[in-house]
């Protein structure tokens, strides 16, 4: 039951037969496959990931692995070369297993990404998962993961097949030390069962006001979200030479998928009364300290940081040489050109074009015109932070949370970086025009009225399987063993909106929704001052300060006919976000009884949909919901090949359509972030028939769970009184609450008949 057996393999080999991936095109010569073919090679696929920090149990992958011979199989691959480079290096000496890998140590990227050439390149499905079983036993296990991972992504003869939650392959990246501590311990002490709560840094203790983030920053969706959205579109991925089609418009997704991060950051500081987030600055401290209480897999400790921490050169480069590259690149946006390798100048003013091939030079991936030029910007900036307790690596310190994608997010430093990082792609659009109005004008269409049902955030428990986190003898132990963290989480209520839209004509449309500030509060930390040349419509504060802040929920295509039309959404159904996670288990149990979860759309590249709706309050905190309706498909720009090579047809049902790393389904050549992507200059010009402003509500309920009673509560309401001794420094509200006394409970929910 537990093992792959000879039949097994045969079924690969017939199933590889049937799905060569052409690694030149990306394309495949013939993509069906069967769902008990998909359900054997997820079967061995979670096989390879389990326990991974252990040898591997399973005794037939193990001697799968024994027999491999690269050399003597070498026309298996298709790039043989890959073979030769690989043991050549592993002949040399590669990171010992047990050790720390860090994806921004040149070295070790180096070693992974040759493992991950190698099994990129296999041929068939049976290569794949040989040259793998044996890396499974014989490279750093951090190192294996992370290729193999990659290369599951990436591989067209792995389509369908889903990679177990992220936080379950590795839980000390996600869960707090003590806990996995916990856990050791009651795996030492015979026990099989253990349930364990599980919070957030400083839920029961607030020690810094960031802390009150910390359902957010340090949910285990929100890291392993983008973990995998590294592992779907790596900064040191090289499309051309891995065939990979979906390149098209990287460096935008990688502006856009920080953009966001960001923007739903900062509701959560809104909905938490925290100020505006600090600007970087070089020629000053690192102000806020950052204890992360985990441990790497190996046992050893990711430091902490104190407060008022300087940043230093590190033994690759210098400040100086960093400060250089910025420069370079401020000084391409201000120009709107980039100097490419050959000298010549590259035009970067194009509606659609600059921006992609901006974000590819500010990521620093394989993609960038000029790399040598222009550097890595983003990882060097990263890894500085990584390093900065140890910058000279005269003490052994390992790196910190930034310089790991499972982790980053949990930094508050993380945010005031990306900020400064984004203000590059700031800078490059406050220099493009702003949109007029036929840019957003939609001829003939009006959105009438928005209706939203009542907006209700929650905190529930959620269960995470932490057996991969202890040392068995086998694989009977393991699945005995039944290690569960319940982790408290932000979840909301299903809602529902319509649109009624008027059409003078039946056609194609593009409907995009979008959460942002409540415009009609002003005076306060957050927002600012009012602005005093915004003097229409939703008219107090300043749209342009806080367009940066809205996060787009929900993009799809409609048909419109002539006359009045309703649109109606539910939550689940937004092409932004994903459900939850099947569990390890679950996947596994499924793939051995010949079921599949997943057979084509990936549903695990997404923002968690729990997480759609910023924190609100017993009270009630004041959003605004945007919707904007658009033509569908090119205009007279005809852009619409830049992003796809295929026409969307917008009649396969939005169920079909998801997003990962900022790279939602283009429906439209317009900008990822259209609308608020360029400056507003006013209010009047922006807005046309074709968008509307709807004032909402979110609301939070207290909530208790029924198994052990525990009252799931964030008090943020008392701030104040749990740092009383911090009176020289007070944190008001962003915006003023709702009279609770006037708010009514009942929805308010017109039904457009």
């Amino acid at each position: 039951m537990y093992k792959v057996t000879v039949a097994l393999l045969a079924t690969l080999a017939v199933a590889a037969a049937l799905h060569i991936p052409n690694v030149r095109t990306g394309a495949t010569d013939n993509v069906h496959i069967s769902g008990h073919e998909v359900a054997q090679k997820q079967k061995v696929v979670l096989q390879l990931l389990r326990n991974v920090g252990q040898k591997n149990m399973y005794p037939e992958l193990v001697a799968l692995g024994q027999n491999w011979n690269p050399m003597q199989i070498a026309d298996r691959y298709a790039n043989q070369y890959v073979v030769k480079n690989f043991v050549n290096m592993w002949k040399q000496g590669t990171l010992p297993r047990g050790e720390i890998f860090h994806v921004y140590n040149d070295s070790h990227l180096k070693e992974v990404v040759a493992l991950f050439d190698l099994l990129y390149f296999a041929k068939d499905f049976e290569t794949f998962i040989q040259t793998a079983a044996w890396a499974r036993d014989n490279v750093n296990e951090a190192q294996f993961a992370y290729a193999f991972s990659v290369a599951v992504v990436h591989r067209d003869d792995c389509a369908g097949l889903v990679l177990p939650p992220l936080y379950e392959v590795a839980p000390q990246l996600y869960l707090n030390s003590g806990d996995i501590m916990e856990f050791m311990s009651a795996k030492m002490q015979g026990q099989n069962n253990y349930v364990k709560m599980t919070n957030w840094t400083g839920d029961n203790e607030i020690i810094n006001p960031e802390q009150l983030l910390g359902y957010f920053t340090e949910d285990v969706g929100v890291n392993a979200y983008h973990a995998y959205a590294h592992l779907y579109m790596p900064f040191w991925l090289n499309c051309e030479k891995y065939g990979i089609t979906t390149c098209q418009m990287r460096g935008e997704a990688f502006y856009y998928y920080y953009q966001q991060i960001l923007a739903r950051y900062n509701l959560q500081r809104m909905a938490n009364y925290l100020p505006e987030l600090e600007d970087f600055d070089w020629e000053e401290t690192i102000k806020i300290g950052y204890n992360p209480d985990l441990m790497y897999p190996n046992g050893a400790q990711f430091p902490a940081r104190p407060a008022e921490q300087d940043i230093s050169s590190i033994k690759s480069y210098t400040i100086e040489d960093l400060k250089a590259i910025e420069q370079r690149i401020k000084d391409a946006i201000d120009s709107g050109f980039v100097v490419a390798k050959d000298g010549n100048k590259i035009p970067i003013t194009q509606y659609v074009k600059g921006i992609n091939i901006l974000g590819n030079i500010i990521e620093g991936n394989k993609d960038s015109v000029n790399s040598r030029y222009y550097g890595s910007y983003q990882t060097m900036m990263r890894n500085l932070f990584a390093l900065i307790m140890d910058p000279a690596n005269e003490h052994g310190v390992a790196p910190g949370v930034i310089g790991h994608y499972e982790t980053a997010l949990r930094d508050p430093a993380f945010y005031i970086l990306q900020k400064y990082i984004n203000n590059l792609f700031a800078q490059y659009k406050n220099n493009l025009p702003a949109y007029k109005h036929d840019d957003l004008y939609f001829n003939g269409v009006t959105v009438e009225d928005v209706a939203v049902s009542k907006l209700v955030t929650f905190f529930d428990l959620f269960d995470i399987d932490v057996s991969n986190a202890v040392d068995v003898a086998s694989i009977d132990e393991l699945d005995k063993i039944n290690y569960v963290a319940k982790a408290k989480r932000l979840n909301h209520q299903p809602f529902t909106y319509k649109i009624k839209v008027s059409s003078n004509q039946k056609t194609n449309a593009v409907v995009r929704v979008f959460l942002g500030p409540s415009t009609d509060l002003t005076h306060s930390n957050f927002y600012g001052e009012q602005a005093s040349d915004v003097y229409y419509g939703h008219n107090t504060a300043d749209l342009d300060r806080l367009r940066n802040y809205f996060v787009e929920l929900d993009r799809f295509p409609v048909e419109l006919k002539n006359g009045d039309n309703l649109i109606q959404r539910n939550s689940r159904e937004f092409t932004t976000t994903v459900g939850d996670n099947v569990s390890f288990k679950s996947l596994l149990k499924s793939a051995e009884s010949g079921n599949t979860v997943l057979s084509s759309v990936d549903r695990q590249c997404g923002f968690p949909d729990r997480l759609v709706l910023p924190m609100g309050h017993k009270a009630g905190v004041p959003y605004a919901l945007f919707v904007m309706v658009t033509p569908y498909g090119a205009d007279e720009h005809d852009h619409a090949d830049y992003y796809h090579s295929e026409k969307v047809n917008y009649q396969t049902g939005v169920k079909d359509i998801y997003s990962c790393n900022g790279l939602m389904t283009v429906l439209d050549n317009r900008p990822l972030g259209f609308p608020f992507d360029r400056q507003i200059e006013n209010f009047g010009t922006f807005n046309v028939p074709n968008m509307y402003f709807k004032d909402v509500v979110i609301f939070h309920k207290e909530t208790t769970t029924d198994t052990n009673n525990v009252l799931i509560k964030k008090n943020v309401n008392d701030f104040d009184h749990e740092l009383p001794q911090q009176t020289a420094h007070k944190y008001t509200p962003s915006h003023r609450l709702m009279d609770e006394e006037i708010v009514r409970e009942e929805n308010d929910f017109p039904s457009y008949q």
